[in-house]
């Protein structure tokens, strides 16, 4: 199985694979969902922070009709 590129990735098949599996040759568990979920808040919390507008956007309002 490939190992996931990204956190929406880890999360799909997270999502998709059970949480532990036993063998005759051990248990594997896979990570809680709730981590994944927090690790994805904070990339895109990393990513709005990156960006120069900090998603706040200035524009002039001219209402219709205001005779200017």
């Amino acid at each position: 199985m490939a190992t996931p590129e990204t956190i929406e990735d880890a999360l799909e098949q997270a999502a998709l694979n059970p949480k532990v599996v036993s063998t005759d040759k051990g248990r594997v568990e896979s990570h809680d969902l709730s981590d994944l979920l927090a690790a994805a808040e904070h990339e895109a919390a990393q990513t709005a922070v990156s960006r120069n507008h900090f998603g706040l956007r200035m524009v002039k309002l001219e209402p219709p009709g205001g005779g200017f």
